[in-house]
Parts: structure tokens; sequence; C-alpha cells
């Protein structure tokens, strides 16, 4: 059967529907590369497709739900399922739009919450290898997994789960029922892991990994000095791109075509990176591990320009180096995938070589995941919970398990720290204090954010002729602002949270954060407009290839002192990388193909 990338391609790889006749009617792990098409094969599974590629609503009643680790995710898959003519809703806890919908796309902690328990329906669970390394929100995970109704089939999918049937033991033991295992190690493009670094020069549709927002500008920068401008059209079109998501300020480095993509980003600068990147405007763009998530860029190379992170010292784990080089290469525009590392990095950590950091992954085996459950101290709180019985579920819920007298003492020391806490901010009621702490207690806070919270409604609002009243919404954002990376994401918290509280807690002046939410980042709430209004304003561009500045050259000099210093004479790097030019490194392509028109 010939398969061919088209946009409303009706036909799958054998290996979709040998996946598909595995799983049909089962909990399931499916196993398979990045760009090999597993979501595919989660439509196949769901009933939302059939054999030949036709579409199918589900059955009256019924619900397919797709979660997602991140925002980013859950809008592209509601954007691609809307398109394909499925009455679709979204909610991502700051976000909600046609909830009453067949199919649903959201959180992972939406899903927890509000659906886990019911029946009738179906549930695809996408990147589930982010709990390995987001202790963080792993619970909402396996509480999601282990709530879920009986009768509700489960489907877990990932490009690096390590060792897959270790994943399936788990989520058995966990779910309390049989999980099938399907693993594809078939990829549509080829991969390649080169054993030579690249020169800023040599790097073009790829995308380049760093780990810190500083590195990400330092080396998007470095590349951006190698080159031209490019031609005024794609100016002319990256201008109107940022005039249309409101983004007020454009990079120097986005005119010479390379982009920065890192979690301090505003969603719509964000945007702005993504579309022009598939727009071609962009051939690079240099990122955090927020890009191996699985956000839709697709790239010739894989760049590794840091290995070992600043904070720990620590080299990248091989699951996620994986993760990450599987991002290079895309079926019907790019056909081989190669993954390298930039020598020289300045944003790699002092004393690292990056390249023998690079050839030791390579030839690294794969370690056995890890998933670190957290206490529910809410519920605890609550009184729904005991000490002894949440250090039962994150002892035996963890992997590998964890003592159970280690996490009870932990359970134990937090308590008493809160208790503190409650005598320090109410000495003279301190059991007052933690019975509202208990009352509002957001899962997705820490102990340090909900304390504040607690102390916040503590106080109220109004003096002493109008009386008690609730917090505001933007008081309430500027308590936890110092936690979160920007205002804008201090605001989403609050409206998450806000969302989350018992009617008789509720925040005042909550209209007031959305207009704050909306003048920051209009695509938040927008996000389908704006991108409606980028397809209609779409044009064709010329394809040109990339400009690159002229090398330095050395000056002249005696033949006497370059005998005594020839390296002195030489720009720095320039011959070495003519030759791993020459010899090794692929050809650069001068004509591209037309960005891809949709995935499998």
């Amino acid at each position: 059967m010939e398969i061919t990338e088209k946009e409303n391609n009706k036909e799958f790889y054998p290996w979709q529907l040998d996946a598909w006749r595995a799983l049909d009617g089962k909990s399931g792990v499916l196993s398979s590369p990045t760009g090999s098409g597993k979501t595919r094969v989660a439509y196949l599974w769901a009933g939302l497709m059939d054999g030949t590629g036709g579409v199918h609503q589900p059955p009256a009643g019924s619900r397919v739900v797709f979660t997602a680790p991140i925002k980013a995710l859950s809008n592209e898959r509601y954007l691609e399922l809307t398109d394909l003519g499925f009455d679709v809703g979204i909610e991502t806890g700051d976000f909600k739009k046609n909830a009453g919908a067949t199919v649903i796309c959201c959180t992972q902690e939406i899903y927890a919450l509000k659906y886990a328990r019911l029946p009738d329906q179906k549930l695809i669970i996408d990147e589930f290898h982010y709990i390995f390394d987001e202790s963080e929100r792993s619970r909402a995970y396996i509480d999601g997994i282990r709530h879920t109704h009986p009768d509700v089939p489960i489907l877990v999918m990932s490009a690096t789960f390590g060792k897959p049937e270790t994943i399936v033991s788990y989520l058995e033991r966990t779910a309390d029922r049989p999980f099938a295992l399907y693993v594809n190690s078939w990829r549509a493009t080829e991969l390649t892991w080169l054993d030579y670094g690249v020169s800023p020069r040599e790097i073009h549709d790829a995308l380049v990994f760093v780990f810190s927002m500083r590195g990400t500008g330092q080396i998007a920068d470095l590349i951006a000095d190698s080159r031209l401008d490019f031609d005024p059209r794609r100016k002319a079109r990256l201008r109107d791109l940022a005039w249309i998501l409101d983004v007020p300020t454009i990079r120097r480095c986005m005119y010479k075509g390379v982009g920065v993509y890192h979690g301090s980003l505003l969603p719509k600068e964000k945007l702005l990176v993504e579309r022009a990147y598939r727009e071609r405007i962009l051939d690079v763009v240099v990122g955090t591990d927020a890009l191996a998530l699985g956000v839709n860029l697709p790239a010739e190379t894989v760049v590794f320009g840091q290995l070992v992170k600043y904070h720990d010292r620590r080299p990248l784990t091989k699951t996620a180096f994986l993760q990450m080089s599987g991002r290079a290469g895309r079926k019907g525009l790019f056909e081989q995938g190669y993954v390298t590392w930039l020598d020289d990095s300045p944003a790699e950590s002092r004393g690292v070589r990056t390249g023998e950091i690079f050839r030791a992954l390579c030839n690294l085996p794969v370690e056995t995941p890890q998933v670190i459950l957290q206490p529910n101290y809410g519920a605890i709180l609550k009184r729904r919970s005991t000490p002894s019985n949440e250090a039962e579920i994150v002892a035996q819920g963890s992997l590998p398990q964890m003592r159970y007298e280690a996490v009870l003492q932990t359970i134990r020391a937090t308590l008493q720290t809160i208790d503190e806490e409650a005598l320090i901010r109410s000495p003279e009621n301190p059991e007052a204090f933690k019975g509202l702490l208990a009352d509002i207690w957001y899962s997705e806070m820490d102990a340090v954010q909900n304390l504040a919270m607690a102390e916040l409604f503590l106080k109220g609002t109004g003096d002493q002729s109008s009386g008690y009243r609730h917090p505001n919404g933007l008081a309430a954002a500027e308590v936890l602002l110092p936690q979160e990376r920007n205002m804008l994401q201090a605001l989403l918290r609050v409206k998450r949270f806000n969302n989350s509280l018992p009617d008789q807690y509720k925040l005042n002046g909550m209209d007031a954060v959305e207009d704050a939410i909306v003048s920051i980042d209009p695509t938040v709430f927008g996000f389908e407009d704006k991108i409606a209004e980028m397809n209609e304003t779409e044009t064709e561009l010329p394809q040109v290839a990339v400009r690159l500045t002229k090398t330095v050259r050395p000056k002249k000099t005696s033949r006497r002192r370059r005998k005594a210093a020839p390296e002195a004479n030489r720009a720095p790097g320039e011959e070495k990388v003519e030759k791993k030019s020459k010899k090794r490194r692929p050809k650069r392509r001068q004509n591209r193909k037309k960005k891809p028109t949709g995935g499998r």
C-alpha cells in the first residue's frame, strides 16, 4: 500500500493498522517514534476513524477524551479534530469552550477532577513520558488513571517510554486492569546521529536545544550573526503575523530566520515562532526542552547546544535525549533526519565538552522510567484522607516503589510546618486558619502558595465600615507573582485557583483578571480566531537559500610569522569547518519542499 503525506490522507501505514488490531477494544500502551503517526492509531482505537480513513462521530451518549501535558498540545489537537468535522470541546483550567462536546481535549488535571469516574467514554493520554520528570504533576496523571471507571478503556502513548514493559506492569498495578502493549520502532524517515559537531554557520532547518532562557538567546544571536537579513517579502509577512498576534516587538534574530522558544515567552510569542517556522520564514528555532513536548515544528536536524544542565550538573537522561533527537526528519519534507551538537557552545555548562557527552549518550542504555508521586495534603487537611493513607498511595504508586516509613515521615514533617505557619499567621486562632486552608487548598499550588492564599483570605479586603470582603483576583496574582515566570502566568494560576474554590470562597474582581489576561495576551482566550486570521492572510513565499555573511579572511603575513604561529593567522574554525562541511555535512537544500499540510 503506497503511503503519502497529504491533507486528508485516507490511507495508513501498515504498522498503524497492526497496532489498531492489537489494541482494539482494550486498554493499551502504544510506543512509537516521534512523527510515526501515533495520533492516527488513537483515532482508529477511539472509533473516530475506520480502516479506510472515514470519519465517524462518537455514538450518542458517549465521549472521547484526549489529555496532553501542555496547553499548546491541547490547542493543536482541538484544531485538528475540529478540522476533521468533530464536535470538539477544550478545557485547560483557565479556558473552557464547548465543554459538553462528544470529543474533549483537556489537561490531565481536568480529567482527574471532572471526567475520570464517568462511564461511556474512551481516554487517550498523550506524551505520557512527561511525568517521568514532572513529579509535581504526576499525581494528577496517576489519580486520573486510578479513578477511571472500570468500563472505560485507556490508551497511553509516548515516543520514549524507556522500557515499555515496565510501564505496562506499573499501569496494571496502578489501574487494576490489564494493558496490551504495542511497540513500533519503524520511523517514516531515517535518523542519523552524526559523529562531528557543527558551527553556527552550518545550522539550518534545525531545532537547537539548550536548557535556559539566557542560553536560547545566546545561541540564536550566534547563529543570526552568521547570516544576512532575509528577503523583504518574508520581513513583511513576519510583521503581519506579529501584528495579528499583538506581539509589539520582534527579536532581531528573527529577521535572519532564527527564533527562540522557552517557557517564559507569552503564548502569543510562542505562537508567532511556531507559525513563522511552519511558513518557512524561520528555518531554525533555538529552544529549551519545551520544544520536545510534541509541538509540531518539523526539522531536518536536531542540534544540542547543551547537554549538562546548570542546576544539578547532570547530563541529560537518555530518554530525554532520544525524545529530543526524534524531532529530526519529517516525512514529505525532510526524508532524512540528523542529530549533532554545536561546537564550542557558549550555553554549555562550564568545563563540559558537549561532543564527549553526546557520544556517551549515544552509547548509553535507556534508563528504567521513574514516577515520583506527591502527597495530597489538601485531602489530609479536608479529612478525606490520612497521613498513613497518603503515604501508602505515594509509596506504592511511585515507580520504583518507595519506603512507606520514609514517605510518612516526610508527610508528617510538612504537616508540622503547616501547623507552625498557622500559629505564626494567625496566633489568635490557628485552628480556624487551618480550617480555612483546608477549604481553599488547591493541588496545583505548593504549600507556600496555599498558605499565602489562606493568609490573603484571612485578611480579606475592605475597611471596618464596609466589613470583610473576599480578596480580589488581582491582589491574589500579586501574591503568587514571585513564584511565577511572569504576571500572565500568575493571573492564569489565579483563574484556575478561583475555578476550584467552593462558591462561598470565590474571589472578587475576576472580570478585572480576565481583562488583564486579554490585555497581556489576547491569544489565551482567542487563539482560534487568531489562527483563522493568519490562515486567511497566508501567501506563498519564494523558496530561497539562507544567505550567510562573508567569513573573516586572515591578513597576509610574512613567511617567518606564518611559520612561527600558523594557527594565529586563521579565522577561528574556518578551515576546520570548511573541511567538515565539504566531506561530511549533508548538502544544504536549495529548493525546499512546501511546508507539511497535515500529519498522521
